[in-house]
């Protein structure tokens, strides 16, 4: 599995040193339906050997992206502690998108770098609008907080202008992740992404209980691959640019 995961990546997701700018890679587990979690509740699509192959991507990406529902929800680390034993895995610098600093202070994020040295404190990214206590808090607890006052009418920080910081503080890979709200955003902001990567699960969840990767928004898509890990089949394709 290992090799498989390793191979799939280099074919399909090369570094490509002469890219200018910082190179984005949307990627989520679903459902037969579209559906990427229940409401409310976290949700393992991925069999263990797509999970293997998501490890391996994520340790070749400089900066790995979520958002504050996804933290409140699964409570992630977001490293690529899967890689094979004996290998040192070089994680990736965790992101959370969280205009109004909901990041709970006993975060899995923010344990386990005391833990395991070679995982990153998180970068949390806030609006203008978040309480300054709290970004003490975090900050004292070891994570930086990164302050966005380039925001929607709703507040959160534009994409734009979040990938800009990414990129100007050294990272040249940036993996999303979601939630659904994060990949809806990323997916409307099709030219921030430059490749596309779901792992379809054989389950089915419901409209009634499912939460959608997709809303109103369709983006057209261009298949560059497909493949099988373990009951899974994971797809690789490019945003067409509208």
């Amino acid at each position: 599995m290992y090799v498989h995961a390793q191979s799939f990546i280099s074919r399909h997701l090369p570094d490509d040193p002469d890219s200018n700018g910082i190179q984005v890679t949307l990627t989520y587990a679903q459902s037969l339906d579209g559906m990427i979690s229940r409401q409310g509740q976290a949700l393992a699509l991925s069999s263990r050997a797509s999970l293997l192959m998501t490890h391996r991507m994520r340790a070749t990406h400089d900066a790995i992206l979520v958002g504050i529902g996804t933290v409140l929800c699964d409570n992630p680390q977001l490293s690529a502690r899967l890689l094979p034993a004996g290998e040192t895995p070089c994680h990736p610098q965790p992101v959370v998108l969280d205009p109004m600093l909901r990041t709970p202070v006993d975060a899995r994020l923010l344990a386990g770098p005391k833990d395991n040295p070679d995982l990153k404190m998180p970068w949390i990214v806030a609006g203008p609008n978040a309480d300054s206590g709290k970004r003490r808090l975090l900050e004292e607890l070891g994570a930086t907080v990164i302050v966005i006052n380039d925001v929607d009418g709703e507040g959160r920080p534009r994409l734009g202008k979040v990938v800009g910081e990414l990129e100007r503080r050294g990272a040249k890979r940036l993996m999303v992740e979601g939630g659904a709200q994060v990949i809806r955003a990323f997916l409307r902001s099709e030219r921030m992404v430059h490749r596309l990567v779901i792992t379809i699960a054989p389950v089915y969840i419901g409209a009634a209980e499912g939460v959608p990767a997709v809303d109103t928004v369709l983006p057209h898509i261009r298949p560059l691959a497909y493949e099988q890990f373990g009951c899974d089949v994971v797809m690789v394709a490019d945003l067409q640019k509208q």
